[in-house]
């Protein structure tokens, strides 16, 4: 057998275009394409030439190959391409090697590295992709699975991105837990590195933005669980506690919406009089309190509960009524107002 240049991979080439052979159905004396794409894709599958050639060396590298498979049968180098791309035809009933191959059907799959391949998307049927089906029939037939699999786009080592995306809700149990957790964690899970961690975090967003009500300048709070509902979903995934004080008119409306602080609540962080400063200046006649805790939980701390006394108290004082304080969990929420804490803190 001819010497093949290094690196080339050295290859049982004989036993190679053997099994290649009992595949060619092509007439005696047929030349082949050797630069055509389906050669140099099988050569870099068969782990015959680096993936990272290109160009010409991509190109000396394949003539190398063909050379070395045609070395001791009555074959030339264009009549070996010629096999090659018969066996990796895309129209060809009785191809393989095709751009999905079918490795299961292969000669020579003792020989090729192709079968310890990446596994990706591609090896599904068209028709099972994702994607496809997301642009056929829309992205309501697609389960949780499979669009967060086109979120994440690519797979690993140890996967297709369908099993990254199996892997993250296995691991996290919903969206809604998914889009709470941060870049670590995610990361932390086998398969998902920093990009698609942050393609992850950026759906979760996009998302969260789109599924939080509107609360505009003059709308009316129509109560704890209206407010919970547009508060939910503008809360999820902070990993810190954020408090918000809402200013109403006489009848409810928004006048403004006002982030005071963000970290743990205690009263040196949240002090009622930067809130009431922020009433007063708006003429506000009440106002809403809203917090989350990002642990999931609504039930208030004995600090919640110090801290609302004391606003209560200082609104008595200015004038401005304090409606609610709001605790944001998860799935549910915590009314100081509903459960008639507000009344004793004013008292």
């Amino acid at each position: 057998m001819s010497e093949l240049p290094t690196p080339l991979a050295a290859k049982p080439y004989a036993a190679v275009y053997a099994g290649l052979r009992s595949r060619w159905r092509a007439a005696d004396g047929a030349v082949g394409d050797p630069g055509s794409p389906e050669v140099l894709r099988w050569c870099r599958r068969l782990g015959a030439i680096p993936k990272s050639w290109s160009g010409p060396q991509a190109q000396r590298g394949v003539r190398a190959v063909l050379v070395a498979l045609a070395d001791g049968s009555a074959d030339t180098a264009e009549q070996a391409a010629a096999v090659v791309a018969d066996f990796c035809a895309e129209d060809s009933a009785g191809s393989v090697c095709r751009e999905t191959p079918l490795c299961a059907e292969c000669p020579i799959e003792a020989h090729c590295d192709y079968p310890d391949r990446r596994p990706t998307i591609k090896d599904l049927p068209q028709t099972e992709r994702p994607r496809e089906r997301l642009l056929r029939g829309g992205e309501g037939q697609l389960s949780d699975v499979e669009l967060l699999a086109l979120i994440i786009a690519g797979g690993s080592t140890k996967g297709t991105a369908l099993d990254l995306a199996q892997r993250l809700l296995s691991t996290f149990g919903d969206f809604r837990r998914l889009a709470r957790c941060s870049i670590g964690e995610l990361t932390r899970v086998h398969g998902i590195g920093p990009a698609k961690a942050a393609r992850i975090k950026a759906a979760m967003g996009i998302a969260r933005r789109y599924a939080a009500q509107d609360l505009d300048i003059g709308d009316r709070i129509e109560g704890s669980e209206h407010l919970f509902r547009y508060m939910r979903e503008k809360l999820a995934g902070e990993q810190r506690e954020n408090f918000i004080a809402l200013m109403l008119d006489t009848k409810h409306h928004v006048l403004r919406e006002k982030l005071i602080a963000v970290g743990s609540l205690n009263e040196s962080i949240v002090h009622p009089r930067e809130v009431f400063k922020v009433a007063i200046s708006e003429s506000a006649a009440a106002v809403i309190f809203v917090h989350n805790h990002p642990s999931g939980n609504p039930e208030p701390s004995p600090q919640d509960r110090r801290l609302t006394e004391r606003l209560c108290q200082a609104g008595e004082l200015v004038g401005i009524r304090v409606l609610d304080h709001l605790v944001v969990g998860a799935s549910t929420y915590f009314s100081f107002a509903e459960h008639g804490l507000l009344r004793t803190a004013r008292t």
